[in-house]
């Protein structure tokens, strides 16, 4: 049985349970006595569409606020990773690949899709590529777990990462900040805002410019980096309010990265078997060396456009967004990682989406709250990936792909008593995808409740239980002639039974939230890929996930804050069937954990601020994260071992400017960031994606 095999983890979580609630015993007297000027910032979040305080929403949130994302050098979605409980950001292949896993669902690469809805100002990133995209001038991040479909729409099955960007300002404000790091890496980002005419139409524009030559190097190539990157993003924002009820935001954003690709390691010695009677080949290439025999290059550009339109009914909010996507980006690359011109790949991949989500907001301060909406998304999707097998040319992997999404939407919060909060929401999705290439089409409906209990124990302390359903719609393969996987895979879905507690203490110097959560998942779908040059995902039917997440943020004084953050999951395969294309057998499979998340993370913080004269304080930080074992593939043979990562800085801030000296992965710790094995995808070698090494740099920021 799954449960009987955490007896370890449960006696922890029991502990933890126990430590929470002597934290509620002591809450009466504490919050009497105890500073309240020294309380940590309160954290207001919108996840359900209204402004509420973190503690008070019943969901595992993780929230990062202005001062977190500066000071923890938050430019990437990898960075927020490192710092939320059971959520993996993963870079590999290419400037635009990413593989994201949370509470062990998965991400979806080739034209899949993702695990979360990511949404940057209430507009989705509806390419998987954007979700590499670099952040700047941002307000906030937050990571919400569990299924989020009510709320938060397509492929919403694991979570939601909400992203808020700075707005433009009734006055004047100007900001730059130039960073210096190894590798030659090089940072320019700087915004302006303020009003245009008067009051009633406002501006921002922001900008980021970064250009890398790297610090991995390809030994055999002549030391040349391979990680090199140049990046430029760009957005702009009109805020137009001509009365105090309407509002209209339009913006634009372009954003253009070129960097290395595909230097992969390979993890075991090239062999290449072919048909009898010719014998295998033997590449004789070394392991976990970057040794391919060209260097990489990728790029992902992409344009977007939106407006939001939001008009005051008096008893409630009527939202307008529409967005229109345009992303191209290409890969060109060594795919066998060896020294030996085995197998090349060039990759094309073109879309473009549209996407109009109308939704009306009740008023926050009536005991019935509710949310009702409808969504509408059309894309269109060019993939080609061509191989080229020992010099001679093979015929592409080709697929054009039409996606059409409806979706109507409710979510209703209801106050049976002070202390008793009631939610019931759902979203009902029609997709439909059509591979127009080799004429095929399917729909996938599926209805997504969602029920859950808020209790209030006193006024520092929330119990809530949820019960939620995810999906995520199947689709068409992009196949290569040769190749033996399905031309399709199915929609998934999953039950996620949630209980969890969050509170503060101490005058609010002490903040806290514990979860735990079951997760019932039907036909998982699973990523792989072949030499022909095919990208598929197969369909795992049964699976089971356990697990938890404890988050602490406790400021002992005035100039010392600390951050605790663990998260742990224990999954089963419990039922597998042998698949086309995949060349493990099923008996090795069934049973085995599902792979892409660590078994279990932990990430320490500890911030101390010393107040000098002028205004001035020096502030330093030392963040600790450590992740335990990951199993890489479905039979759970491949695995890297538990690692642990350090970061440190130091920075002097005042009012208008700051300078910071960082530090990443202090000791230089060597670990694989992404692995594919060769018995599952045919390659002559098992490729390894290699990590990060130590980076120190410095950092100058003004504000005006």
């Amino acid at each position: 049985m799954l449960i009987a095999k955490n007896d370890r983890v449960l006696r922890a979580v029991n502990c933890l349970f126990a430590g929470l609630a002597g934290l509620y015993a002591q809450t009466g007297l504490a919050d009497t006595t105890a500073d309240a000027d020294g309380a940590l910032e309160e954290i207001v979040v919108t996840s359900r569409f209204r402004a509420e305080n973190l503690s008070e929403v019943p969901d595992s949130i993780t929230a990062f606020t202005v001062d977190d994302i500066e000071r923890h050098r938050i430019e990437r979605i990898n960075r927020v990773a490192s710092l939320t409980p059971n959520l993996r950001f993963s870079d590999d292949q290419e400037v635009g690949i990413s593989t994201l896993v949370i509470r062990g669902v998965r991400q979806n690469r080739g034209t899949g899709q993702p695990p979360v809805s990511f949404r940057i100002d209430g507009v989705s990133a509806s390419n998987n590529l954007l979700t590499t995209q670099d952040l700047f001038d941002i307000e906030s991040v937050v990571v919400l777990r569990g299924p989020q479909g009510a709320l938060y729409g397509r492929n919403a099955i694991g979570g939601a990462v909400l992203i808020t960007t700075r707005q433009p300002t009734t006055d004047p404000e100007y900001n730059l900040r130039l960073s210096a790091a190894e590798g030659q890496d090089f940072t320019v980002a700087a915004s302006a805002s303020g009003p245009v005419t008067d009051d009633t139409l406002r501006y921002r524009a922001s900008a980021r410019l970064q250009d890398r030559k790297g610090q991995l190097k390809n030994a055999y190539l002549d030391n040349e980096e391979v990680d090199f990157k140049e990046a430029v993003s760009f957005r702009g924002q009109l805020l137009y309010k001509p009365t105090d009820r309407l509002s209209i935001d339009v913006k634009a954003q372009f954003l253009e990265q070129e960097g290395g690709s595909g230097y992969f390691m390979p993890g075991s010695e090239g062999v290449l078997p072919l048909p009898p009677p010719d014998p295998p080949i033997f590449f004789g290439n070394p392991t976990y060396e970057i040794q391919s025999n060209r260097i990489g290059v990728s790029f992902v550009d992409s344009r977007e456009f939106s407006a939001k339109i939001d008009y005051d009914l008096g008893w409630g909010t009527l939202t307008s967004i529409t967005s229109y996507t345009d992303v191209d980006s290409g890969n060109d690359q060594d795919l066998d990682q060896t020294l030996i011109e085995a197998i090349d790949i060039i990759v094309i991949d073109e879309s473009q989406t549209f996407a109009q989500e109308l939704r009306v907001v009740s008023d926050t301060e009536s005991t019935l709250r509710w949310v009702a909406g409808a969504h509408f998304f059309t894309q269109d999707r060019f993939r080609s990936l061509a191989t080229t097998f020992f010099g001679a040319p093979v015929p592409p992997a080709a697929q054009d792909l039409e996606l059409e999404n409806y979706a109507a939407f409710g979510h209703l919060s209801y106050d049976m008593s002070d202390d008793l909060e009631v939610t019931v929401a759902f979203r009902y999705d029609v997709e439909t995808p059509k591979d127009t290439t080799q004429g095929r089409s399917e729909t996938f409906r599926e209805l997504q409740p969602k029920l859950s209990l808020g209790y209030n124990f006193d006024e520092n302390l929330l119990g809530y239980m949820t019960i939620g359903k995810g999906f995520r719609a199947g689709g068409f393969n992009n196949l290569a002639p040769g190749s033996n996987f399905e031309p399709g895979f199915d929609k998934e879905s999953l039950i996620s039974y949630e209980a969890g507690l969050k509170g503060s203490a101490y005058g609010g110097r002490l903040r806290g939230g514990l979860s735990l959560f079951h997760i019932d998942y039907t036909d998982q779908q699973y990523f792989l890929f072949d030499q022909t040059g095919t990208q598929a995902n197969i369909n795992v039917p049964r699976s089971k996930i356990f697990g938890g997440e404890l988050e602490l943020v406790a400021m002992p004084s005035d100039s010392l804050e600390l951050g605790l953050g663990f998260g742990f999951t224990d999954s089963e395969i419990t039922e597998y069937e042998d698949i086309a294309g995949v060349l493990v057998p099923a008996s090795a499979i069934e049973g085995k954990n599902v792979p892409g998340a660590p078994v279990w993370s932990l990430n320490f913080g500890l911030q101390y601020s010393k107040p000098l004269a002028n205004a001035r304080q020096l502030v330093s930080r030392i963040d600790y994260e450590h992740r335990g074992e990951t199993y890489w593939t479905l039979d759970n043979v491949d695995v890297q071992s538990s690692y642990a990562l350090t970061n440190l800085s130091i920075a002097l801030e005042s009012d208008k400017w700051s300078t910071r000296l960082f530090a990443n992965n202090v000791f230089d710790e060597e670990y694989i960031e992404w692995f594919f094995a060769s018995r599952f995808i045919g390659l002559p070698a098992d490729i390894a994606w290699p990590s990060r090494p130590r980076q120190i740099g410095l950092e100058l920021s003004y504000r005006y």
